[in-house]
């Protein structure tokens, strides 16, 4: 059996489609979701998007309840997520401005989430989701979950690019 080859794209293609589920999720609400809604609509995303390529069934039940597995989806969504915000915002740029509202005063995290394009502030939208379900369901440290996956992005998008190049040098 072949092994398959997960792209760059393919990590940004599956990012984008959690996102576009959470937000649909969101709109579907018809109303400003609260705290818990949006535990529930990360964990949702989360469970549909951890569905590809792992050996067990991902549900929200699953996330709730398997601390190890629940952070592996996560940092696999946030990475595929940082991969579909590339060109639109740095993950620095998206993590700093999730971690705004735990260390910053009101004002200061209304410019922070200003400085973000209208399309950036849905990957941050959905980012700040994501940690709260993480902090709600397993009380994981948020910016930890966060940087690791920022490593992880980083270390797939140079992967790419060295094979890439690798590939170009075999050829010539």
């Amino acid at each position: 059996m072949e092994a398959t080859v997960t792209t760059n794209a393919d990590r940004a293609r599956e990012g984008q489609d959690a996102l576009e589920h959470y937000e649909s999720g969101r709109a579907a609400l018809g109303r400003t979701p609260a705290d818990q809604d949006e535990v529930d609509l990360a964990l949702a995303s989360a469970a549909r998007f951890g569905n590809r390529e792992r050996d067990i069934l991902i549900t929200v039940e699953v996330l709730r309840a398997d601390r190890e597995e629940a952070v592996s989806v996560f940092l696999d969504l946030i990475s595929g997520l940082f991969h579909a915000a590339d060109g639109a915002a740095p993950p620095r740029l998206l993590i700093d401005t999730v971690l705004a509202e735990e260390t910053m005063l009101p004002a200061d995290v209304l410019y922070t989430w200003s400085r973000l394009s209208s399309v950036a502030r849905r990957y941050a939208a959905f980012l700040a989701a994501i940690a709260k379900a993480a902090v709600a369901s397993h009380d994981v440290y948020a910016q930890d979950l966060m940087e690791e996956a920022r490593a992880c992005f980083e270390d797939e998008a140079e992967e790419e690019r060295y094979n890439r190049l690798n590939s170009l040098r075999a050829g010539a």
